[in-house]
């Protein structure tokens, strides 16, 4: 049996070598993680190295939607982060509680990507902002087919 040590630092060199594209590798970290290992996973999501962090948060996302019992590292919304690791923790919160106020996610509402835009709403909405009435009927007219699907399937 492998110790954690060992497990998290496989772990690592998995998020640190990671191409930015093969989700092969981060498949195979989210389909042998094991509690032992979610605080070097929390830990990842943090790294400074842009890489590190998105291939962390895609393990972390796929965790959740595996039902995997970890805290959601919701205080990262508030930073500049990359996309990708915002869009991963965005789409998260569909999955996990998260005690978060909606208005750390509302700068994402207004995201150059249209998929952050899209889960953005689903999040905001998720955490019950008193606005979302207002804020879904907006994006039901964004000019992302992504982001007025995801408004459409909120106000269903």
């Amino acid at each position: 049996m492998q110790s954690r040590y060992a497990a998290a630092m496989d772990m690592m060199t998995v998020f640190q070598t990671w191409d930015g594209k093969t989700t092969a590798t981060l498949k195979a970290v989210a389909d042998q993680l094991a509690p032992a290992d979610y605080d070097a996973l929390l830990t990842a999501c943090r790294d400074l190295d842009e890489t590190t962090a998105r291939a962390a948060s895609w393990v972390l996302k796929a965790a959740y939607e595996a039902g995997h019992d970890i805290a959601h590292p919701s205080d990262l919304l508030a930073r500049d982060l990359h996309w990708e690791v915002a869009l991963h923790l965005l789409q998260s919160v569909q999955h996990v509680p998260v005690g978060l106020p909606p208005e750390v996610v509302a700068p994402y509402l207004t995201h150059d990507k249209p998929m952050v835009r899209a889960w953005a709403l689903d999040a905001y909405v998720r955490l019950g902002a008193p606005d979302a009435g207002a804020v879904l009927a907006r994006a039901a007219d964004d000019k992302a087919a992504s982001v007025r699907a995801r408004a459409r399937r909120l106000m269903n």
